[in-house]
């Protein structure tokens, strides 16, 4: 899989939800999108992930 550009290896099953966990992530502040598609937050638990998935995460950041 690839994960914002980067080639990533797992050993299991997982969902959107569980890669977000496993990179430590807040799902609050980011955007997800899977194979050029946005993923809807309440998808995140159901949307599984494969071996040949492209993933880009967007962390959004407060400022001014």
């Amino acid at each position: 899989m690839i994960v914002n550009g980067e080639k990533m290896s797992f050993n299991q099953d997982m969902t959107v939800k569980d890669l977000i966990s496993s990179l430590n992530l807040n799902s609050q502040t980011i955007v997800v999108e899977l194979n050029l598609n946005i993923i809807p937050k309440e998808h995140y638990e159901s949307t599984n992930l494969h071996n040949d998935d492209k993933v880009e995460i967007i962390n959004f950041v407060g400022g001014g």
